[in-house]
């Protein structure tokens, strides 16, 4: 099996940024989604946490974590080479940083699936 190696120099430009507008913009809709159904309480997330006071240091590093993971994953959309061969490879990663991403507020609701 040979791989497409013609240039698909659009699609490595906008897979990046389309994932970068569209996957905070749907993590937000999310969180906004659980808050509400939460009834802007305390995150399920901090009930540990508010004992010791720690629910901003908890809720953080779940943010913090989240955001990396995702961080990393967009940047590597970057290092995939410009391949046509390749954009399956590409979208698939981009999906996988925006589900790390809405994940975050399914985790900080505890929203079980």
């Amino acid at each position: 099996m040979k791989l497409d190696r013609r240039r698909d120099l659009a699609g490595w430009v906008v897979t990046p940024l389309f994932t970068l507008v569209a996957a905070p913009v749907l993590a937000g809709i999310v969180g906004v989604l659980g808050n509400v159904q939460n009834d802007h309480r305390t995150p399920p997330l901090c009930t540990e946490a508010v004992a010791d006071n720690m629910c901003e240091e908890t809720s953080l590093r779940v943010i913090g974590t989240h955001l990396a993971i995702a961080g990393v994953m967009w940047l590597l959309l970057w290092t995939i080479p410009w391949w046509r061969g390749l954009r399956t490879v590409r979208v698939l990663l981009a999906v996988a940083a925006t589900v790390v991403l809405v994940l975050l507020p399914v985790r900080m609701f505890d929203w079980s699936f």
